[in-house]
């Protein structure tokens, strides 16, 4: 039997956004690579040392652009919605890792909200229906690294969370069968979801440190890509050491606190 294979353009654009995107990764790993090191190793040190003398280690991490690159996750829906209202100029428009949101792959594209008000907000409308489901998660793809490091990290003794600004009746059943199928580690009560999608995020996380028994632990750690999260939970809870991830956020604030900076986990193993 012989196996037609299908050489159109659009049936490589998947593999080669995730090519473009591996090798623009890699030609920051020559600056960011000593910083994540050390101070991803670090951290695994401290577990380690911690663990020795049966004291307790929480690491908490977010999901959204901070494990996970969500942008495939856009990619998909604007292709749905081309497909639906046939609108094939947008399946040219790529979602860039950097992107946030919809919006800013729009306007390199030309458009604008002023010029095209209306279209903005369907496909604005059409993409949270999806992009805040459990039927999409399934295209994000961890960030380099990731996945090894929170094996490591778990095989120390250290306490992993997932802290996420998802909501938890729409998206909770999505996100544990991703993180089961990345092979992160994952056992009850690890993921923690907003009750409620209108729950503002900063105040979800900010509320659940604040009500952790911080005591019970002789370090905890806090991996976040959102400034306006970073800086409410650095404001609150002086106890909490947070590592910026710098993938990219919603434009609301910037980070000005003297924390550490990570763009990936890739490392050398300590």
């Amino acid at each position: 039997m012989v196996t037609k294979v299908n050489k159109s353009k659009a049936a490589f654009q998947p593999l080669l956004r995730e090519f473009s995107f591996l090798f623009a990764l890699s030609q920051t790993y020559s600056t960011s690579m000593s910083v994540n090191h050390s101070k991803l190793n670090e951290i695994l040190k401290i577990s380690r040392n911690l663990r020795d003398q049966n004291l307790r280690i929480l690491a908490v991490f977010d999901l959204d652009s901070t494990l996970f690159n969500v942008s495939y996750r856009t990619q998909k829906i604007l292709h749905e919605y081309a497909e639906k209202f046939q609108k094939t100029e947008l399946k040219n428009i790529q979602i860039q890792p950097e992107d946030w949101g919809i919006k800013e792959a729009l306007y390199r594209a030309g458009y604008s909200i002023e010029n095209d008000h209306d279209f903005f907000i369907e496909l604005r409308d059409f993409w949270r229906e999806r992009f805040f489901s459990n039927d999409y998660i399934h295209y994000d793809i961890p960030y380099p690294g990731a996945i090894a490091y929170l094996i490591e990290l778990a095989a120390t003794g250290c306490e992993i969370k997932y802290l996420t600004g998802r909501e938890q009746t729409k998206m909770a059943k999505g996100s544990e069968e991703v993180l089961k199928k990345w092979g992160f580690p994952l056992k009850p009560g690890q993921l923690i979801l907003k009750p409620e999608r209108t729950l503002d995020d900063a105040l979800f996380k900010n509320d659940w440190f604040a009500q952790l028994d911080k005591h019970n632990y002789q370090k905890i750690y806090f991996f976040e890509n959102e400034p306006v999260n970073i800086n409410a939970v650095y404001k609150s809870c002086p106890e909490v050491e947070i590592i910026f991830i710098e993938s990219t956020h919603a434009r609301k604030e910037e980070v000005t606190a003297p924390i550490p900076r990570i763009k990936h986990y890739v490392r050398e193993s300590c």
